[in-house]
């Protein structure tokens, strides 16, 4: 057990958990996650793909703990207006990995959880892997770091889209990576019929853009990719409220909060770890970003409220503090 548990551990032996969940209790906590790792073998990405044993266990643990789970635009609400009901947490999921429909939207009936899905939308139209995703993990896969993965992309999204599939199918087998990935749809967003059915389902899906932009670098694009990936998820799912948004890969810019709500935008969150205090800037809401390096005793610490007081003691901050993973900055360029 490395020392930042076993510090997470006396806490929470000490009985620190519940006093601090207690001091907290007026706070939002949002759990943010990505989707599962499916295919056999070599384990990629760490906060973008979990394993499912540990999504379930993580759902388990939190429906145990007897915290109210409370869907994204009440948690808003009354955050806003000091109801919140004590250590209340919300779900969030971005992308919409096809994965977040076959395996985690299970889970989540399974233990009457809420959730919301940002989903990104230009994929959603195309029977296409994420790219630059996928030349990742063909890379990681075959032990092959020393190719140029950036040029890579280039090359493929050079081409006309219907020839795409091909070359990234070539690259694989050039590097001798078996093709379960492909036939497990791993690093494909849902499509349109899985958009609206997970949306039938009790999912609430809301906007990340249409091409999951960078905003930073192109926060003049974001009216437009807005635009774009509402027009796309009204058709897909009706005609639900698409007023809540996350910043993809948790980029920002000191504009994006005035368009966000110039374009009736209401809440908008980050990977930045925290909680939410009453009168937080609803358009910079803080995460947790759960991945397969988190213990089970970082998370506990997370939703009690302790991870939040030891973050802020300095000589227990280095142990404790949480950082954005990179993982999390994963570009989906259409």
């Amino acid at each position: 057990m490395s020392l930042k548990e076993v510090v997470l551990s006396a806490a929470r032996s000490a009985g620190l958990a519940a006093a601090a969940r207690k001091a907290t209790g007026s706070q939002l906590r949002i759990l943010g996650y990505h989707g599962l790792w499916l295919t056999p073998g070599y384990q990629f990405g760490n906060c973008v793909f979990m394993c499912p044993e540990v999504f379930e266990a993580r759902m388990a643990r939190l429906k145990g703990s007897g915290q109210p789970v409370l869907p994204l635009a009440e948690a808003v609400d009354r955050l806003a207006n000091g109801s919140l009901p004590e250590a209340a947490v919300v779900i969030t999921i971005d992308d919409g990995w096809v994965s977040t429909f076959t395996h985690m939207l299970p889970v989540l009936e399974k233990y009457r959880l809420p959730a919301t899905l940002y989903a990104t939308t230009w994929y959603a139209g195309r029977a296409l892997p994420v790219v630059n995703v996928a030349v990742d993990y063909l890379r990681a896969a075959a032990g092959r770091l020393d190719i140029d993965g950036e040029a890579k992309v280039r090359e493929i999204e050079a081409l006309p889209v219907g020839e795409r599939l091909d070359a990234l199918r070539c690259f694989g087998a050039e590097l001798g990576v078996d093709e379960a990935w492909l036939e497990l749809r791993q690093f494909n967003i849902m499509s349109v019929d899985e958009l609206a059915e997970a949306q039938r389902r009790g999912l609430d899906v809301q906007l990340h853009t249409h091409r999951h932009i960078d905003v930073e670098a192109h926060v003049d694009a974001l009216p437009r990719e807005l635009d774009e990936n509402r027009a796309f998820l009204r058709a897909a799912v009706g005609d639900a409220r698409l007023e809540h948004f996350c910043y993809p890969s948790g980029t920002n810019h000191p504009r994006a909060r005035a368009l966000l709500a110039a374009n009736g935008v209401r809440s908008g969150t980050l990977v930045t770890e925290g909680l939410n205090a009453p009168g937080s800037d609803p358009l910079a809401l803080r995460r947790f970003l759960d991945g397969r390096s988190i213990s089970d005793a970082r998370f506990d610490a997370y939703l009690s409220g302790i991870l939040h007081y030891m973050a802020h003691m300095p000589r227990v901050r280095p142990l404790v503090s949480g950082r954005r993973s990179s993982a999390g900055r994963e570009r989906h360029r259409g």
